[in-house]
């Protein structure tokens, strides 16, 4: 049974897990499964205990076990935010790139309803540039299967100003991303002095940004 931490939970069948629950009994756990899942879901723990070889700390831990995945199956998944704004974005990394002396870039990979799935560092460069080809900036979004992304990098100048090489850049990932069907939210550029937007232009530090739409 040791499989089930090489090969994951989907690797044993039915009786293997339920064994696993009752010590290693394979032949208790099919007698058990005799009518099979749905049969041992609905099972009170009168029906359990009166199942031959059933113990009261076989009963508990079967019934422990089904409750458990119950309460999995229907509680909320929580409620991730939704990045619709700049400073959202800016904010997600803000912490990680600010204040560095070196360059870093970075993608927000991003759901269609604009919820963070991962933010994944692509490049790390020098104190004034970061090589990045558009293969590698979207290489994460389609690794997995994100329909939206957020670029990111940072200056440790402490000036968010894109330069020239910044904003060609900008064109070759849209172009690339445009392509590939990803759409891209922003190209930020983050520095001590504050963010650069390539939909709201030069905006003060996160702590200090009115929340204002990302376009």
């Amino acid at each position: 049974m040791a499989r089930i931490l090489s090969e994951g939970p989907s690797a044993p069948c039915d009786i293997e897990l339920v064994s696993l629950l009752l010590g290693g009994d394979d032949l208790l756990a099919a007698r058990l499964l005799l009518r099979g899942l749905p049969a041992l879901a609905r099972a009170t723990p009168g029906e359990l205990l009166f199942t031959p070889g059933i113990s009261r700390r076989h009963a508990e831990r079967v019934l422990a076990a089904l409750e458990l995945g119950r309460r999995v199956a229907h509680s909320p998944s929580p409620e991730r935010p939704r990045l619709l704004h700049a400073a959202d974005l800016a904010g997600v990394l803000w912490g990680k790139l600010v204040g560095l002396r070196h360059e870093e870039f970075w993608v927000i990979l991003l759901t269609t309803r604009l919820q963070e799935i991962e933010s994944i560092r692509v490049a790390s460069g020098g104190i004034t540039q970061c090589s990045i080809s558009p293969r590698e900036a979207l290489a994460p979004a389609l690794i997995h299967q994100a329909p939206a992304v957020a670029f990111v990098h940072n200056h440790p100048s402490g000036d968010p100003s894109p330069s020239a090489e910044d904003q060609r850049m900008q064109m070759l990932l849209d172009e690339a991303a445009h392509a590939l069907g990803v759409r891209v939210i922003d190209h930020l550029v983050v520095a001590e002095a504050g963010f650069h937007s390539v939909h709201q232009g030069r905006c003060p530090p996160v702590s200090l940004v009115p929340r204002e739409g990302v376009g």
